[in-house]
């Protein structure tokens, strides 16, 4: 892994800008631009894009208890794509349906019946965001909740976090990736055009986001509008 420091390093060489003694006590504007404004929201688009294994990405299970809302971990950002993002652990292991719209929900239980679905929305703001259900989850039923988390780097001892405070944190993200997204939004915030850097740095998510979405990845919940009888049969079928 690279050390945070050391994509730093990089992004200012190719920025034009040199470098502090020590970026993390650093306090000029432009250094703390780069480290806390560009570096930052560099992170936030790869992880708004991209479901990034762990421990970028994290599961976390709910039980029910009669209740209709539950607390999500603090390091949630947003849900996994798909939708097996939630699904229930127990009983029938359906999928849950997301509900983003305040007045679809609102309807929803106005009209008091969701059919055989598990509906939840998830609602709050960084680091107070909790998942509601209809219909309520029942004690003991279990439901596994996949996310990314707002994590993206590692102190010296391995452990992840989400805020940068020493010369031996490690990115959790490609060095490069993290290096070409920090220049992209520092020569826009300068007035200048992405260049190279930013086209790099989009081929490289539009990338990432067909490889999860490509044939070759698997998926538990994909819909097809082709009829069984319309598959075609082989020639030879050999005998059991």
């Amino acid at each position: 892994m690279t050390l945070i420091v050391d994509a730093l390093n990089r992004i200012a060489r190719k920025c034009s800008v040199a470098a502090p003694s020590s970026w993390v006590t650093a306090t000029t504007q432009t250094h703390v631009e780069i480290r806390d404004d560009f570096l930052v929201e560099a992170v936030d688009e790869i992880t708004k894009r991209v479901d990034w294994p762990a421990p970028v990405s994290a599961s976390t299970t709910v039980t029910g208890d009669g209740s209709a809302e539950y607390d999500l971990p603090a390091d949630f950002r947003r849900l996994q794509f798909g939708d097996a993002a939630v699904y229930e652990t127990t009983s029938t292991r359906r999928f849950g349906v997301n509900v983003p719209s305040d007045g679809a929900w609102t309807h929803l239980l106005t009209t008091g019946t969701g059919g055989g679905n598990r509906f939840f929305r998830i609602k709050g703001y960084d680091g107070n965001f909790s998942i509601e259900f209809y219909p309520v989850l029942a004690s003991g039923v279990e439901v596994t909740i996949n996310y990314v988390t707002t994590l993206w780097m590692a102190n010296a001892a391995g452990t992840a976090g989400g805020t940068f405070s020493s010369e031996t944190d490690v990115l959790l993200f490609p060095r490069r990736l993290i290096e070409l997204g920090t220049i992209k939004r520092f020569r826009e915030q300068k007035g200048l055009e992405p260049g190279p850097e930013g086209q790099e740095f989009e081929a490289w998510l539009l990338s990432e986001e067909k490889r999860l979405r490509s044939r070759g990845a698997i998926c538990f919940s994909e819909k097809s509008d082709r009829h069984p009888m319309r598959l075609p049969v082989p020639d030879y079928i050999p005998s059991s």
